[in-house]
Parts: structure tokens; sequence; C-alpha cells
């Protein structure tokens, strides 16, 4: 009788900048761009085997979109204020 398989990580889910962009309703062209800028932080993507296609983790990226849409202040100018003091 065969062992049973030892017990794995269940997959990340994953998904492509397109992907991501329609789950958001953005453009891709912003969703690449915030990838692919350094001042972002994006982790590094993951890709499947034989796809060259960058994936991103979706919980990551759903915790870095809802903290990039509370600190979006539209129609107000931020860089004149002073920052909070540190603790």
């Amino acid at each position: 009788m065969p062992e049973p398989p030892e017990r794995q990580e269940p997959e990340r889910e994953s998904m492509t900048i397109p992907k991501l962009a329609e789950r958001v309703g953005r453009s891709r062209t912003l969703i690449h761009r915030l990838a692919s800028s350094p001042d972002e932080g994006w982790p590094a993507p993951v890709y499947r085997p034989g796809s060259t296609r960058p994936e991103y983790d979706v919980k990551w990226f759903d915790q870095y979109w809802a903290q990039r849409q509370t600190s979006i202040r539209q129609g107000k100018r931020t860089d004149l204020e002073k920052p909070p003091p540190a603790e």
C-alpha cells in the first residue's frame, strides 16, 4: 500500500497583472506601473511553469490595494502637511 503524500502547503492564489486590474476595476497600465516601481515595494513575481507572465499573491495585493486606497485623498494637497510625530 503506498504511503500518503507528505503534507504540502496549500498553493497560494496568484494572478497576473490584467486579472489584478480587473479585480480592482483599474487599468492594466496602472497596475503594471505600480508593480514595476521600486518605491511601491511590490514583492518579486512568481512564474508558473511554462509561462512568462508574472503573477502576484492575491492576499498580498488585496492588503496593498486597501492600504493604498485609504492613503489617497483626492482634491487636497498633502505635500504641505507636517509629518506625524515619531513615537
